[in-house]
C-alpha cells in the first residue's frame, strides 16, 4: 500500500489551510458538524474561500499563464547540446538533449520548423543507437511538421536503411526512390549529388534483384509484452482475480480474498489495470505519463512540457481525456504542493466526462461494502465502494480533506470540464457540488487504498525498488493485511501483478503486506506503525504468535517439525536425541530421520539457487528456489529462517519480472 507522503496538501496548502481554520469561529465549526452531506460540507468550504473571487487559492494561474508554457529559446540551447554531443558521437547524450529540446519547443507556426529539425536530429540518434522504429516515426513527425524541402533526402535516406536493417525489403526500396527524387530539392553540389544518387542506384539494383524484396518479407517485427495469464483462469465475478481466488465478506474482516482450491507456489492470482495512476513529478521526462514506461523517445503534449508521453497511443489517450482537463491546472496544483495521493483523487474524476458521474448518481447513493455482483476493476462504483474509515475521522481531518477537494473544484471550474461558460466566482452548482464530494469521497478512500507503483533497480547483486507513482486498484485493494504476506506484487507499467509465494491450502486467507513485515520488523514496531497508518491493530499469525525477526532466528536453535498426519507444527529442541516426536494434536508420531536430512540438503540447495540468482538467472533461480520452499513447507512449519530466507530469494526474483532498469 501507499502511504501518504505529506499531509493531504503539502507545505504550501497546509499554510492556508491553517489560515482557513483559524478565521473559523466555534459556530462555524458546529455548522460544518452537523452538515449531513459531503456536498453541504464541500459547499461550505467553497464559499467561504473561493465564491465571489474572495480567495483563487493558487488557482489563479490557471488564468494568468499563457496559453502554451513551451519555452523556444530554451529549447534551442537543449537543441545545441544534443548537437554537440552527436558530434562527439555520444548518442545516448545527444539523445536526451533533443528529446528535452522536443518537449520544450513550442508548437507554434513560427516554430514548426524548429520542431521539425530536431525530431529529424533525434532520429539520427536513434538510428546509431539501432532503435529504427523509433526513428522511423521521429522522422516521420519530421517531415509532417514541414522538415525543409533542401534537407529531406537526409531524412528518406535515413528511413530507407532503418527500412532495411528492420527487414522491411519492400518499404526500403520505396524509400530509397524517394531519396533519389528529392536529390532534386536539395542545395547539394552537382559532384555530391551525383555521388548520392550513384550509391543509391547501386543499393537499388542489389534490393530489385533479391528475392526477399519481391516478397516483401518483414522478418523481425516486434510486439508488446503479453501480460501474464492468471492461474485456472480469470473469475466470473472478479475479472482480476484468479477462479483459484474466492471472495467472502464478513463484519470484522471487511470482504476479503481466500484461496477457493489449493494453489502451488508461484501462480499468478491477479493481473489488474490501475483504475487511476499518476506520475510522481520527479520522472516526468524519464517516463510515460500515461502507461509509465521508460521513455527513449518521448513524445510531448502539445501544450506544456510537464509531461511526456512514450507513443502516439498514449499521448493520444491522455490529451482526449484527463490531459486536456489538467495541462492548465498543473501550475496551481504543483504550488499547492498536494500530494500524489490527492492527485489520484483528482484524476479518478479528469480521466471521465462529467456526464459518466452524472449518470451514475442513483447508483453511489447506497454506498456499501457488500459486494454489488460482478466486480469489473474500470467500474466506478467498484472504486466508490472502497473503505474509507469516515465514521472513525475527526472534525479536523474532514475539514482538511474537504479544503483539498474545494480547491480542486475551484481548479475544475477554471478548465472546460464544466460548462464552457461557467462562472467561476458563482455559487456552486448542484452538478458541481457533487463532483466536489466525489473529489472528498476518493481523498478519503484512497488514503488505505492508493499503492505505490515501482520500478526496480539493480545495482550489481543487490536490489532497489524505486516509487516512481500511484495507482488505485479495485480489485487488489481486497488482500488483508499480513505481517507475513503469502503474495508478492510488482507492476508492468501501471499494471500490478500478483503471485502467491508458499503454498496456498481451500479457505486459506489471501493476504498481502502493508508495510512493515514481521521478518525485519518486531511486534510492537508493526502494531504502532499499522495503527498510525491503518487505523487497526494487526492479529495476523506472526503477530498473535509473536513470530521473531530473521536477526532473531539466527540464536534460535529449536525446529518447528510438521506433524506427517495432521499438519500441526511440533517443537524439537536442537538437543533432542529421539528418532521420532510425539505430537499432542493427534497424538502420533513423526519420524526425525527424513526431516534432518532434508535439512541437510537445502543449505546446498540454497547456495545453487542463490548463485544463479546473483547471476541474473533469475528464472533458473526461481525454478529453484520454488522447489526448495515445496521440499521445506513438506517438513518443516513457519516461522523457520531457512524457509523465509526462500521466500525472499522467491520475491527478488519475481520482482524482475516487472518494472525495472538495469
Amino acid at each position: 500500500m501507499m502511504n501518504e507522503l505529506a499531509p493531504p496538501g503539502g507545505k504550501p496548502f497546509s499554510i492556508r489551510h491553517d489560515r482557513f481554520r483559524n478565521i473559523l469561529k466555534t459556530s462555524d465549526w458546529d455548522e460544518f458538524a452537523k452538515s449531513t452531506d459531503d456536498k453541504q460540507k464541500i459547499q461550505f468550504v467553497y464559499e467561504r474561500l473561493y465564491a465571489g473571487g474572495q480567495d483563487s487559492g493558487g488557482c489563479k494561474n490557471i488564468e494568468d499563464e499563457p496559453a502554451s508554457y513551451k519555452n523556444g529559446e530554451k529549447s534551442m540551447e537543449m537543441k545545441k547540446s544534443g548537437t554537440d554531443y552527436f558530434q562527439k558521437s555520444d548518442y545516448r547524450n545527444s539523445l536526451n538533449w533533443y528529446s528535452l529540446a522536443v518537449l520544450h519547443c513550442p508548437q507554434t507556426k513560427d516554430w514548426r520548423i524548429q520542431l521539425s529539425i530536431i525530431y529529424a536530429n533525434r532520429s539520427a540518434c536513434l538510428y546509431h543507437l539501432k532503435n529504427y522504429d523509433l526513428a522511423i516515426s521521429d522522422i516521420q513527425r519530421a517531415l509532417d511538421n514541414g522538415y525543409p524541402m533542401d534537407l529531406r533526402y537526409k531524412v528518406y535516406d535515413r528511413k530507407a536503411r532503418c527500412l532495411l536493417a528492420t527487414k522491411q525489403l519492400k518499404l526500403a526500396l520505396e524509400s530509397f526512390r524517394t531519396t533519389m527524387r528529392s536529390l532534386d530539392d536539395s542545395n547539394l553540389s552537382p559532384d555530391e549529388r551525383r555521388k548520392r544518387q550513384l550509391d543509391i542506384q547501386i543499393m537499388l539494383t542489389m534490393m530489385v534483384k533479391d528475392k526477399h524484396t519481391k516478397n516483401g518479407i518483414i522478418e523481425n517485427g516486434t510486439t508488446e509484452p503479453e501480460e501474464p495469464e492468471v492461474h485456472g483462469g480469470r473469475s466470473e465475478v472478479y475479472p482480476a482475480f484468479s477462479n483459484a481466488v474466492s471472495v467472502e465478506y464478513n463484519d470484522t474482516e471487511g470482504r476479503h480474498a481466500v484461496a477457493g482450491s489449493d494453489v502451488p507456489v508461484g501462480k499468478v492470482l491477479l493481473a489488474e489495470h490501475a483504475y487511476a495512476s499518476v506520475l510522481l513529478r520527479e520522472y516526468s521526462h524519464s517516463h510515460c505519463t500515461n502507461c509509465f514506461v521508460r521513455l527513449v523517445a518521448p513524445l510531448p503534449c502539445p501544450d506544456c512540457e510537464r509531461v511526456a508521453f512514450c507513443g502516439e497511443f498514449c499521448k493520444r489517450s491522455a490529451l482526449e481525456s484527463y490531459h486536456a482537463v489538467e495541462c492548465s491546472m498543473l501550475p496551481a496544483l504543483f504550488s499547492a504542493g498536494v500530494s500524489i495521493t490527492c492527485l489520484i483523487a483528482l484524476r479518478i474524476i479528469t480521466q471521465r466526462p462529467l456526464k459518466y458521474f452524472i449518470d451514475l448518481r442513483p447508483k453511489l447513493l447506497n454506498h456499501t461494502q457488500r459486494p454489488r455482483g460482478k466486480h469489473e476493476p474500470d467500474n466506478y462504483v467498484n472504486l466508490y465502494d472502497l473503505v474509507t474509515h469516515r465514521e472513525t475521522r475527526s472534525v479536523q481531518d474532514i475539514l482538511h480533506r474537504t479544503h483539498v477537494a474545494a480547491f480542486y473544484l475551484s481548479c475544475l471550474k477554471k478548465t472546460n470540464y464544466f460548462a464552457s461558460d461557467c462562472n467561476t466566482d458563482s455559487r456552486p452548482t448542484d452538478d458541481e457540488l457533487f463532483i466536489g464530494s466525489l473529489l472528498l469521497h476518493h481523498l478519503l478512500l484512497l488514503q488505505f487504498n492508493a499503492f505505490e507503483v515501482s520500478e526496480l533497480r539493480q545495482l550489481g547483486n543487490d536490489q532497489e525498488t524505486v516509487f516512481i507513482g500511484g495507482s488505485v486498484y479495485p480489485t487488489l485493494a481486497l488482500l488483508n493485511h499480513s505481517c507475513d504476506p503469502c503474495v508478492v506484487r510488482y507492476h508492468r507499467g501501471t499494471t500490478v501483478v500478483v503471485h502467491n509465494i508458499r503454498e496456498l491450502h481451500a479457505g486459506e486467507a489471501i493476504t498481502e503486506n502493508y508495510g512493515p513485515m514481521f521478518m525485519f520488523h518486531p511486534k510492537e514496531e508493526r502494531q504502532q506503525t499499522l495503527i498510525n497508518r491503518y487505523w487497526f491493530e494487526c492479529n495476523c499469525i506472526a503477530c498473535c504468535q509473536d513470530w521473531p525477526t530473521l536477526e532473531q532466528m539466527k540464536t534460535n536453535t529449536s525446529l518447528r517439525i510438521r506433524c506427517i498426519h495432521c499438519k500441526n507444527a511440533i517443537t524439537v529442541t536442537a538437543e533432542s536425541m529421539e528418532f521420532a516426536v510425539h505430537c499432542m494434536v493427534c497424538l502420533k508420531t513423526t519420524k526425525l530421520l527424513p526431516v534432518l536430512k532434508v535439512l541437510q540438503d537445502t543449505e546446498n540447495k540454497y547456495s545453487v539457487a542463490k548463485r544463479l540468482m546473483d547471476k541474473h538467472n533469475y528464472e533458473k533461480a526461481l525454478s529453484e528456489f520454488i522447489a526448495l520452499l515445496s521440499l521445506l513447507h513438506k517438513h518443516m512449519v513457519p516461522p523457520f529462517r531457512d524457509y523465509h530466507l526462500c521466500q525472499q530469494g522467491i520475491r527478488q526474483c519475481m520482482l524482475t519480472f516487472g518494472n525495472k532498469l538495469y
